[in-house]
């Protein structure tokens, strides 16, 4: 039995990729902008939310819990325009849509990252903290020469999994006029009427960010390995290394 590929003799229309080529390319540019600006600042307040979600103190610590619990709760798109058009109608603040885009992406993501950091900090055992402090490191060096570099290897992964992510939820912020990558596919085919020519070239697009983005993670997975073993190396011999000490 014979199966037609093309059951509806669609007649494709690849050129008018060709001809909104610059749409797509400028949704890409304000994609990444918009991706990497979000997750810079969700690194770094991830980080802050995950060292909290450690204290001791219990308070602080429910606190991040709760912060965690509440913006992985929310979805991205209701998160986006309750920011976007609600606050701004009980504040009064006049927040630009980038900005609503950004904030919105940034605490929701630093919710997911915190975890990941957590996860990844008390994979460290306690002895290599304890090793670090007895050659007279400090807790700030201790942390940032002994912990960290450990624990960034194993928290590459899934940061490189969380980018991915905010690139593709970035996708959202068109409801509120930016006109990203997936604004811009969709403006082109309402011009068009080649829905299946442009939104194949923006998943084209998708996929191809995303496998750069696990090459990169790849690649500073393999870095972080090696630059930890360096640094291993040039441990003094008069001081005790951290297996001795711990």
């Amino acid at each position: 039995m014979r199966v037609d590929w093309n059951p509806t003799n669609y007649q494709f229309a690849w050129q008018v990729v060709a001809e909104y080529r610059v749409w797509l390319l400028e949704g890409v540019i304000l994609t990444l902008k918009i991706a990497l600006v979000s997750m810079a600042f969700a690194m770094v307040l991830g980080l802050v939310v995950a060292l909290l979600r450690m204290s001791p103190i219990w308070p602080v610590r429910t606190l991040a819990s709760l912060y965690i619990s509440i913006f992985r709760a929310i979805p991205p798109l209701v998160f986006i325009l309750w920011m976007y058009y609600g606050v701004t109608l009980v504040t009064g603040l006049n927040i630009e849509a980038f900005w609503s885009g950004v904030i919105c992406l940034s605490l929701q993501y630093a919710a997911w990252l915190a975890e990941i950091y957590r996860s990844g900090l008390q994979a460290i055992d306690k002895g290599q903290r304890e090793a670090a402090l007895s050659t007279g490191l400090s807790r700030t060096r201790a942390f940032a020469k002994v912990i960290w570099p450990q624990a960034w290897r194993i928290i590459i992964p899934p940061i490189a999994n969380n980018l991915v992510g905010i690139i593709k939820d970035s996708s959202l912020v068109g409801v509120i006029g930016l006109n990203e990558l997936m604004r811009q596919s969709q403006i082109a085919t309402s011009l068009t009427f080649r829905p299946f020519e442009l939104y194949t070239a923006a998943m084209v697009i998708y996929i191809v960010l995303t496998l750069a983005i696990a090459r990169i993670a790849s690649l500073l997975e393999q870095r972080a390995a090696r630059s930890l073993r360096v640094q291993t190396r040039r441990i003094p011999q008069n001081v005790p290394s951290i297996r001795t000490a711990a």
